[in-house]
Parts: structure tokens; sequence; C-alpha cells
């Protein structure tokens, strides 16, 4: 039992160590993107090729064409997120639950008077991207000889948002174009904690030792996303997208703590903080999608493309001793082509006025095989989520949609090797991700 001490004690301190590094990933693996818009998301986001509401500003701003009269819409979420680590090396598991509410879209649509044809606008703030995620771990040693308990919690807030200026207009009877000016925004707090005390049988000088890092990072940015909305007959529509990089000015405001206290009460405390400031930049994105309405069922499909690893440092990397020219290889061998596949219905009931719908979103990694040990990504890493959702008008002007996402994938911490002698294996700590999200929103027309 003393043993096992030893080697949570080994792990949990280096791991204290890397947090830091941990909360300087790209921005490009942080949260998790599905979207706005509760019929677009109760249908799995298969949205570019259907694209009829103030949403299309998002998935395709082409679709706005479709709106034909004014349109305020607004979204609320809560969404519940709970992560079952383990040690299997250790036999060790803890499960952590985190909970969040919040508004995840506000915006207007306006269609403007012609003689022909359809032009719109809209305006609006999304939040696209949440970071909000948590992790919890830690051992409690009662052997009599050894006694000490240790704790490892991971707890990070924020989200990556947006602010929407889209157009478009039918440029012939049944083709459209649409162009969205995207400019982003965005805050993740992070908080890394690492705590042992000797509690139980007071062995030691010391009661308790704690170890706090934070970094607060702020993110701005803007890019065009460009789109089209052809219809060679009325109930069939495809449509495209073309999103350009993002170049993110990121800001990370970093401070660490140690805080040592003994069995007399006397504390010592060290504090050391800092700022860093670097540019990165996504990858160009590609989107294609089709929908097809027969005898009231809506069904749809969409792709989207994303090369990530031509993402770059367009500044020197927030790291010591990389050059840019260094970070890039990284960055270039780190990540891989990725696309994601979403699939959707719905079927209207149209003498009550009620939509039933469902839907599937396959979301791979942006982390290709080299970023992991062993030079394979693990099972179950890429994210799956199944969706369900109701729309009902409440009267001629006022629509009310809900609905639901549910989805679960595997996460690991960075395999820590060579650290402890006499275990052959890596240590990595597996994380299952359940993530559930109920959303609702309300859309006027008048």
């Amino acid at each position: 039992m003393k043993r096992k001490l030893t080697v949570l004690g080994t792990v949990l301190g280096l791991l204290a160590g890397f947090s830091l590094a941990t909360a300087q990933e790209e921005i490009f693996q942080r949260g998790v993107e599905l979207g706005i818009g509760s019929r677009a998301l109760g249908m799995g986001g298969a949205y570019i090729g259907v694209a009829d509401d103030y949403s299309a500003g998002f998935w395709n701003p082409a679709g706005l064409t479709q709106i034909r009269r004014l349109e305020g819409f607004g979204t609320l979420s809560y969404t519940q997120r709970k992560n079952d680590a383990s040690l299997d090396a250790l036999s060790l598991r803890n499960l952590d639950e985190v909970t969040s509410t919040n508004v995840n879209s506000i915006g207007l649509a306006y269609p403007v008077p012609t003689y022909q044809g359809s032009l719109v606008f809209s305006l609006g703030y999304h939040r696209i991207k949440p970071f909000d995620s948590n992790l919890l771990f830690g051992w409690k040693n009662t052997t009599p000889d050894d006694s000490v308990s240790q704790t490892w919690s991971e707890i990070e807030e924020g989200s990556l948002n947006n602010w929407t200026f889209a157009g478009a207009m039918e440029v012939a009877p049944n083709f459209s174009l649409g162009a969205a000016l995207n400019v982003w925004t965005g805050k993740d707090d992070y908080l890394f904690s690492f705590e042992e005390r000797d509690d139980l049988f007071d062995l030691y000088t010391v009661n308790k030792f704690r170890k706090d890092n934070t970094v607060l990072s702020t993110f701005t940015g803007y890019n065009v996303k460009l789109g089209g909305m052809y219809r060679p007959i009325s109930n069939f529509r495809l449509g495209f997208t073309i999103g350009t990089p993002v170049t993110y000015s990121v800001k990370d405001k970093w401070r660490d703590s140690e805080r040592t206290t003994f069995d007399d009460r006397n504390i010592d405390e060290t504090v050391d903080n800092g700022t860093i400031e670097y540019k990165i930049r996504s990858p160009f994105s590609f989107g294609a999608g089709a929908s097809l309405n027969v005898a009231n069922l809506l069904l749809a499909a969409s792709v989207e493309n994303s090369d990530w690893s031509q993402a770059r440092y367009v500044s020197d990397p927030p790291f010591d001793g990389v050059t840019k020219i260094e970070a890039n290889e990284e960055l270039a061998r780190k990540y891989r082509n990725t696309t994601r596949y979403h699939l959707g219905a719905e079927f209207t009931f149209p003498l009550i006025d009620l939509q039933v719908r469902g839907g599937y979103f396959y979301d791979p990694t942006p982390l290709g095989p080299d970023y992991f040990e062993g030079g394979r990504i693990p099972q179950n890493a890429n994210r799956e989520f199944f969706t369900a959702g109701v729309g009902v008008f409440l009267d001629k002007q006022v629509r009310l949609d809900v609905g639901v996402i549910s989805g679960r994938w595997n996460d690991y911490k960075d395999p820590l090797t060579d650290f402890v002698d006499d275990l052959d294996d890596d240590l990595p700590i597996a994380e299952k991700i359940t993530f559930n999200k109920l959303f609702a929103a309300l859309a006027f027309r008048f």
C-alpha cells in the first residue's frame, strides 16, 4: 500500500507541473462546437442544405433568402457534463459532474422589400463553442505509517463566441448567394489545483500542501463565410459553404501559487504570474449539404471538412525555447484533416402544427496519430452525438423549438512514461465523457 501511494504521488506531482502546458493547448483542441438553433441541432446539425430560418447566418448564409418576414430569434441551453476518470494501472476511479445554463443565440433577420427575388440581412450574437469541462481525481491512503490524501482537480469555463452580420440575395430564380462576417471573441478560464493533506493520523509536520495554476485566455479574430443555395426543384435543395481562416489573437494571463500549512499553523506561500500573447491561424473550412422534402418528411445530410494540419502560429508560440518554425512543424504533424458528418430528419403533422426531429452528428478529433502515444488514435476518441427535438407553432407569429443532444467519447491526459521505476506501462488517465445538452428557442416572425 505504501508503494502505491508513492507511485500516485509521483504521478500527480508530475501532472501538476504539466498543468500550464495543458491550459495552453491550441484553441482548436478546446471545447465542443455544435452550432446554433434548436431546429438545426434537433436535426443533428444537418442544416447546410436547409437553412431556412435565422440560424442560416451560421450554417449557410445563402439560405437567408428563404425568410419572407422579419424574424427575431433567441436560444437558451442547459448542459450537463460528466467525467468518469480512471487510472487502470493503480485501479483508481473518480466521477465528476458540472452543469451550466447559457444564452446561446440572440438575433434578428430582416428581409428587404424587393420587386422580385429576395434580399435578406441578419445580425446576431452566438455562443458557438463552450469550453466548459471538468476532471476530479484523487487518492486517500489510510495506512497508519504513511497516511496522506491527494486530490487533483481541473475546472474550465468559458466559450468562443461570435457576432455575425450576414446577407444574402437571390441572383437567379433558383439560386442564392450569401456571405457572413464573423467577429470572434471568447474567454477560457482554466483552474488546476493539487492538494495533499496529512489530516488522518498527523504523521508529518506539514498539515496541508496546495498548488494552484490558473490561466485566463482571451481570444479575438474575424473571418468570412460564403454560401450558396440551389433549388433545382421545389422540394430539393443543395447548399455549399466556404469559411476563410480565422487568425486568433490570444492573450494568456497565468498565475502559479504554492501554499504549505504546517502543524504549528505557520504558512509558507510563493506566487508567480505573467502574461503571454500570441497569434494562431485556423485552416479553411468547406461544407456541403442537401435536403429533400417529401410528404411532410424532411431528410437532410451535410459534411464539413477542415484540414487542421494547416493550422499555423502567426507569431512566436507561447512556449519557451521553441521557435515559430519548430512549433508549426509540430502542428503539421500533430493535427490531421477531418470531415464532420451530419444526418437529420423532420416530420410535420400539418393538422396540429407539430414537428418532430431526430439526427446524428459525427465529430472526429482534430488530433492525428502522431499526437498520441504509440502513433495511434485511441478508441472512441472521436465524438458521436444523437439528437432529438420538437417544434410547435404557438400562433401564426411564434414558434417554439426544444431539443436535446446526447454524446459520449473518451479523452486521455498525456501519458507519463519512465517516471516510475517498477511499472513498465504508461500511466495515462482515461476519461469517459458523457455530454447532455437541453435547448429551447423562440422565433418571432412579423
